[in-house]
């Protein structure tokens, strides 16, 4: 996929050079000379933006506001000594010389790109801490599943993958939904010409790459299986979402089965790839145990968490799904792999809660339980968050977390379920633990675990 590529210089110029140069790389360039007001410019929604030193009639303040606003990465064309490279040195922009600027960005672009990325997120994170910070995180995969539908599993999910990604762990989503439209891509918000890789049409169009090894081995080139989820503003990350069923045309008919049985082995395959590069996989595992896709997500999750309601007929039906998960899984696997997430809470006793489930499950195994059930409880988000959860107009900031992370309209009434939910995320990823530095929030973003 191109890029959208803002060249601040003159079509007759060098500008105009490089903007042809990336057009034939198959880039959207746009080379625009003089002065521009940044709102049309921020239009037109540029992730690489170039200013040419001796062309451009923007200034560097006018130039970070539209980096402010639209988050772009920036490489600047300018001499050794100039205005703009020292600017530029200050911020770690790469700078290119005019003499070669078209033929060195066209042929270096990849490397150019991976280094200022490397870059924003090394300032990201030191923004967040406060200190210069690595954050790593074994690669793991970790599931959010139930018993039936409308527990909130999918939002659960998502917020959990959004708040890891906003901290700094490199994230792929992946839906397992195989029999109703999946919620990721819409909770994401992901659409408007955007290319969406489902799973279950990968599935329908063949099966996996048989082998995924080095560069010199046969099958190492790997087809794009997933979209970038474009970041917030105020965030930096590295996140990004392969879709479970969008349609139901591939698993209507004779070849249903065939192909929901493809997809299982297509999420194999997922997860095997985004694990090497370095991401932790959290999976939407559906809640069809029926389903080869949904069956094979719960069972390749590390770590499963069983999203419940706290009614009669949710602690019923996680009851009933728990039991039958221990008789399978034995109570060793059960008390490390599972854990039981009660959402949508409004006030109930935590204990009294764990308490009717625990007694509900030992009902119908028919003995007692040797340990205890590891369960965290998720506030209720009131009805107006709710609503703006479907709101289109927010964009992907309509996310609990998100509405928090960003100081969003928001704010104060997710502050609670935000605080519950990075701390029932800190057992596997330790840097939830670390507070945020104090001296570096702000209005615009914030993360104020500790009060």
């Amino acid at each position: 996929m191109g890029m959208n590529v803002l060249v601040l210089g003159n079509l007759s110029g060098i500008g105009g050079e490089i903007a042809n140069q990336l057009a034939r790389l198959g880039h959207e360039a746009y080379a625009m000379p003089g002065v521009v007001a940044v709102e049309i410019l921020a239009g037109l929604r540029p992730q690489l933006i170039i200013p040419v030193s001796t062309e451009t009639g923007m200034t560097t303040n006018t130039v970070s506001r539209l980096i402010a606003e639209t988050q772009a990465a920036v490489i600047v064309v300018a001499s050794p000594g100039n205005a703009w490279a020292t600017w530029a040195e200050h911020l770690r922009y790469p700078v290119i010389p005019p003499e070669r600027a078209a033929e060195e960005i066209a042929t270096r672009l990849s490397e150019l790109m991976a280094h200022i990325q490397a870059t924003e997120q090394a300032r990201y994170l030191q923004t967040i801490y406060g200190a210069p910070v690595v954050v790593t995180s074994q690669p793991r995969v970790v599931g959010f599943g139930g018993p039936k539908g409308g527990t909130g599993k999918s939002t659960v999910a998502a917020n959990a993958a959004a708040l890891l990604a906003a901290r700094g762990v490199s994230i792929h989503v992946i839906d397992a939904e195989s029999d109703t439209r999946g919620n990721q891509p819409d909770l994401f918000r992901l659409g408007d010409g955007m290319p969406i890789y489902s799973i279950l049409e990968l599935a329908s169009a063949g099966p996996p790459p048989s082998r995924t090894g080095g560069v010199f081995e046969p099958g190492a080139h790997v087809p794009i299986f997933w979209s970038q989820v474009p970041s917030p503003r105020g965030i930096r990350w590295n996140l990004r979402l392969t879709a479970g069923l969008l349609t139901l045309d591939p698993i209507i008919g004779e070849r249903s089965l065939t192909v929901l049985a493809r997809a299982a082995d297509w999420l194999d395959f997922a997860i095997e790839r985004a694990t090497s590069e370095g991401y932790t996989v959290i999976l939407d595992t559906g809640n069809n145990l029926m389903s080869p896709l949904s069956l094979r997500a719960i069972n390749r999750s590390q770590v499963l968490y069983i999203v419940l309601e706290p009614e009669d007929t949710g602690l019923i039906a996680g009851a009933s799904w728990l039991a039958h998960v221990y008789r399978i899984a034995g109570p060793d696997a059960f008390s490390n792999k599972i854990r039981i997430v009660f959402n949508k809470v409004r006030g109930e006793s935590g204990s009294e809660l764990v308490g009717r489930l625990r007694e509900h499950v030992e009902t119908i195994l028919g003995h007692r339980l040797p340990r205890a059930m590891p369960v965290q409880i998720l506030p209720f988000l009131d009805i107006d968050i709710a609503r703006a959860q479907t709101s289109f107009r927010l964009g992907v900031e309509h996310l609990a977390v998100l509405q928090f992370l960003t100081n969003g309209r928001y704010a104060e009434e997710t502050r609670e379920f935000t605080n519950v939910l990075q701390s029932m995320l800190s057992e596997l990823f330790p840097i939830l633990g670390v507070a945020p530095s104090p001296r570096e929030s702000s209005p615009r973003f914030r993360f104020p675990w500790r009060k």
